[in-house]
């Protein structure tokens, strides 16, 4: 079997890899940025470059791919490749395989006014929501929230830094107004405001099968990147029958098909669950999910085969996994977490993406950010400094890892 996974730079997207390769799965990945991380993988056969997946040329440029090699499976990762893959659904499905949902459906997941809807509709609790339609509206539309509150743009992949916090209404105002303006420039809907919810972070994570639950696995936070809420950096495998309720009630309506992320925060104030959106591909923390024995790539695998998986909730509920580079980003924000990390650090039973057998990407990774981050200042000073952009040229370069 060959399988072709986006998203060079992404983490998941070098989890994928090594579980796939480590079962003889053949992997090639595409990069549509110079950072690397996945392709420095031993179980990395080929690197082939493609455009942005937000220009139109990418997905004529994954189509040419797929039809000059065979790949049996296509596995897009980010949301961006995602969805502009699942605009190409049936073409790429009479080439290969493509194991997600329609276009329409993905975007529907990623708004998160129409899926906090979607909530109050099904009965799953979500903190306390207002959808101001502009700046003028969102002080009047607020005055009943608690501070802090969140500002999320409605589709946050499309927004960049898409969600800000506030503690009083003038800052409220002052980040609603930037990312008013950053929504409109992307075309997406105004963003919403929510209170913030005081707790830990959940993830309700599955694998459905033409709208059918086929596996499932939850994990909770413990320390995130940003502190305050942001993405894992330590997590640990977890178990709750409501989560589960909330997390199946949503994706269940949207008759799911592929993988999917629910995320959610416990709320310490009522003991309960509020959502917080829904991932409409795959996740950061895959790897936590694969240590504990889900291995949601290789169902992707399975499906594409036409198997039909049977239903399972089993795994190792009592993993806890963390990412060695990211905790280093998380003590930089909050030094007095150093004591805990360095705690799992030397903790043999504390599992990480830091791999000896596989050790290239994880050797090259610190270099790859450091630089990447250069190279977007770098280009943000030249945007800034001119008004018009002019697009560069795109065109598919197939490059054999070396």
């Amino acid at each position: 079997m060959h399988v072709l996974v986006t998203d060079d730079s992404y983490p998941q997207s070098l989890g994928i890899v090594r579980s796939l390769g480590k079962k003889g799965i053949r992997i090639s990945v595409l990069a549509d940025k110079p950072t690397r991380l996945a392709s420095y993988s031993r179980y990395c056969s080929a690197r082939y470059e493609v455009p942005a997946p937000y220009e139109g040329s990418f997905s004529p440029a994954v189509i040419d791919l797929i039809r000059r090699f065979h790949f049996d499976l296509i596995i897009p990762v980010g949301y961006d490749p995602t969805l502009a893959l699942a605009q190409h659904k049936n073409e790429i499905n009479s080439l290969s395989r493509l194991e997600i949902v329609d276009a329409e459906t993905i975007r529907l997941a990623a708004d998160k006014r129409y899926v906090n809807e979607l909530a109050q509709k099904v009965g799953v609790p979500a903190p306390r929501t207002v959808s101001p339609e502009s700046p003028d509206e969102v002080l009047s539309l607020s005055r009943d929230l608690k501070f802090p509150v969140v500002i999320k743009a409605a589709i946050e992949p499309l927004v960049k830094k898409g969600v800000q916090y506030a503690r009083t209404p003038q800052e409220l105002l002052e980040q609603y107004e930037v990312l008013w303006e950053r929504s409109r420039q992307s075309r997406t809907r105004p963003p919403i405001v929510q209170e913030y919810i005081p707790g830990f972070g959940c993830g309700f994570f599955a694998l459905y099968q033409k709208g059918v639950c086929k596996r499932i696995f939850m994990h909770r936070r413990v320390r995130e990147v940003p502190p305050a809420g942001g993405i894992s950096c330590c997590a640990e495998s977890y178990y709750d029958q409501k989560l589960k309720e909330y997390g199946t009630l949503l994706l269940n309506q949207l008759g799911w098909h592929g993988v999917a992320m629910v995320e959610f925060r416990y709320d310490t104030g009522d003991h309960d669950y509020k959502l917080v959106e829904i991932n409409p591909k795959f996740w950061g923390s895959l790897d936590l999910a694969l240590a504990a024995g889900v291995d949601f790539p290789y169902y992707l695998c399975q499906l594409a085969q036409g198997q039909t998986i049977e239903y399972s909730e089993r795994y190792n509920r009592k993993i806890r996994f963390h990412w060695p580079l990211l905790e280093t980003l998380h003590i930089s924000k909050r030094p007095a977490s150093i004591g805990a990390v360095l705690s799992d650090t030397f903790n043999p039973r504390v599992r990480s993406n830091l791999s000896f057998a596989d050790f290239m990407p994880n050797f090259f990774e610190p270099a790859e950010r450091v630089q990447s981050q250069i190279s977007r200042r770098i280009r943000e000073r030249r945007q800034s400094r001119v008004a018009l952009t002019v697009p560069g040229k795109s065109h598919l370069q197939p490059t054999q890892r070396v």
